[in-house]
């Protein structure tokens, strides 16, 4: 009996010290649901320059109750949308996920190809025939979403919506249940899919595109959200440095959809207007909802993921710029669809049961025009007639042939065979080149791929560009130019006419985006460590306790496991 009662009192005693329950804390459990929200071309700074302006239930509640990483810089270049999407679901840099940019030439085909072109897949729900079949095939690594899928035994369901293809297919990876995009060209403004996921578009978005909710949206005029002469975080609303949309004489409020979609139409561009409005992002966020209650997601004890690629501020952004009273209006109105996607999560999933982090794909360079009035450095790039004093040169080294195969941005691409053929060493031909290119105005560096082969480059723009380089869609020289300066893509501006902003490089304007993570198991507070998009998919595998995709180099973030 002594000895019944002696075992009886150590049991309890270490029932005491190891109960989750009696020592006050909870034992961790997946949320049911994790949302990822990816706003294109967000700065870090607009989380703050608008922030008195925000509502208390969207941005606000986010930087409020969550965890925000107020130090996150993409750690590679191109800092781009199909980039920036596949690295923060593979945690990988395009050096290993392979989409290194939004396209690429492919040599093996002789041509660009796009990163989510696929010749073996179709569009499904268009109305007319279209001519561009898109996968994730091109992706070479796995997203966090594939291994939740995996580990599940495929019972997760992967939901992932942008109006942008790639916004949506990218992140969801190779396994997602459906990818659902805005097609603006052969469908009147209807959300589509790809033969990928499936024959036909289900029945809810069918019922959803038949409420016609883009055609309601385009009969609506586009003015202030508050009256505009308390829009003083911006420029003026009429300036030099903003593009005017088709039909429009100047780029000002108000907007009359309506009618400007009369012009769009005989462009066959009616519903792509909506990337250029506010409703772009409304239409969205209740399609996404939509998903939310048809799909149950978050309904079992099984983890799903929504990803909700938001597109209008990189559409804006590169129309107008960010000084512009457009963009200011378009991120207090994203407040509102913020706003209402936490509360509709609350009640539907509800709170404490979805994990949600918001990022971007990439920043923006303040429209170079504008620059250059505030006497602030800047240049322009004629990538073009670049590639024509190259050739010449190249002619002269080593004889009048087509030495070039294509020159695009960054990216220069020699005819390799043709290097083979004259029997000259591939590195030596690559160094004359980067070497010719280095002394043109507005080039920083030029680096070779045997350089980026060979060499280890622990820190400095190489690092960059090494991180972004892929041995077998990569071009023969990669290009990094001066701070301030952008690329003209071949149309023979001056400074003085550059409309809009622009991204792509490695400096703090394009790399420095917002992260911030909100609910099941995130604590409040943030921090000013230096942590990379890479980082989010191997934080959620630690959330989820599932295995990191397989090309993952990024680090999980402590700072949201000190309380574990």
């Amino acid at each position: 009996m002594y000895i019944s009662r002696y075992y009886t009192f150590i049991g309890l005693i270490w029932a005491l010290l190891v109960s989750p329950a009696l020592m006050g804390q909870t034992v961790d459990t997946p949320p049911k649901l994790v949302v990822g929200v990816v706003v294109d071309q967000m700065r870090f700074d607009q989380l703050y320059k608008y922030r008195s302006r925000y509502g208390q239930d969207g941005f606000n509640r986010l930087l409020r109750e969550g965890f925000n990483f107020k130090n996150t810089n993409y750690n590679y270049v191109p800092t781009l949308t199909a980039p920036g999407h596949a690295s923060i679901a593979t945690g990988a840099p395009p050096s290993v996920h392979g989409i290194i940019g939004n396209s690429w030439f492919d040599r093996s085909l002789g041509r660009v190809v796009s990163n989510v072109e696929d010749s073996t897949a179709t569009q499904v729900g268009t109305q007319l025939p279209s001519p561009y079949g898109l996968s994730p095939r091109r992706l070479l690594a796995t997203t966090i979403s594939d291994q939740l899928r995996m580990a599940t035994n495929y019972r997760a369901k992967v939901i992932s919506v942008s109006l942008k293809d790639r916004g949506a297919i990218l992140p969801g990876g190779h396994t997602a249940n459906a990818a659902f995009w805005h097609d603006w060209e052969t469908s009147p403004g209807h959300f589509v899919s790809s033969s990928y996921y499936m024959e036909e578009l289900p029945q809810w978005v069918q019922r959803f595109n038949q409420q016609e909710k883009s055609n309601a949206y385009l009969d609506q005029t586009w003015n202030t959200l508050y009256p505009i002469a308390t829009y003083t975080a911006s420029a003026a609303d009429d300036n030099p440095y903003e593009r005017a949309i088709g039909g429009k004489g100047q780029p000002t409020f108000p907007y009359d959809f309506k009618k400007l979609r009369e012009r769009y139409r005989e462009l066959g561009a009616e519903y792509q207007l909506l990337w250029l409005s506010p409703y772009g992002n409304s239409l969205l966020t209740e399609f996404a909802l939509e998903a939310l209650k048809q799909e149950g997601l978050g309904e079992d004890a099984t983890t799903d993921i929504l990803w909700i690629s938001y597109t209008v501020t990189d559409v804006i952004g590169h129309t107008l710029g960010s000084q512009a009273v457009e963009m200011e209006d378009i991120f207090l109105r994203l407040d509102q669809n913020i706003a209402d996607l936490l509360s509709a999560l609350d009640q539907k999933v509800g709170k404490g049961n979805y994990l949600l982090f918001l990022t971007s794909d990439h920043g923006a360079i303040p429209t170079a025009s504008y620059l250059k009035q505030q006497q602030v450095p800047t240049g322009l790039v004629p990538v073009g007639r670049y590639k024509m004093a190259l050739a010449n040169y190249l002619n002269q080294k080593y004889g009048a042939y087509a030495w070039i195969q294509h020159f695009d941005y960054e990216q220069l691409y020699l005819d390799r065979a043709l290097i083979a053929e004259r029997k000259l060493h591939l590195p030596d031909v690559q160094q004359e080149a980067a070497s010719f290119l280095m002394g043109l105005e507005g080039v920083a560096d030029a680096s070779t791929a045997y350089q980026l082969q060979t060499m280890a480059y622990g820190e400095g723009r190489r690092n960059l560009v090494q991180r972004g380089y892929n041995a077998k869609r990569s071009g023969d020289v990669l290009l990094t130019f001066e701070p301030g300066v952008v690329y003209d893509p071949g149309t023979n501006l001056t400074i003085d006419r550059v409309k809009g902003s622009s991204h792509g490089t490695g400096y703090a304007y394009d790399t420095h985006v917002p992260m911030l993570w909100f609910g099941s198991g995130i604590p409040k507070g943030s921090s000013v460590r230096q942590v990379t998009a890479t980082d989010i998919a191997p934080t959620l595998a630690l959330f989820l306790d599932i295995q990191y995709p397989n090309g993952s180099m990024g680090q999980p973030l402590g700072e949201l496991f000190d309380n574990k």
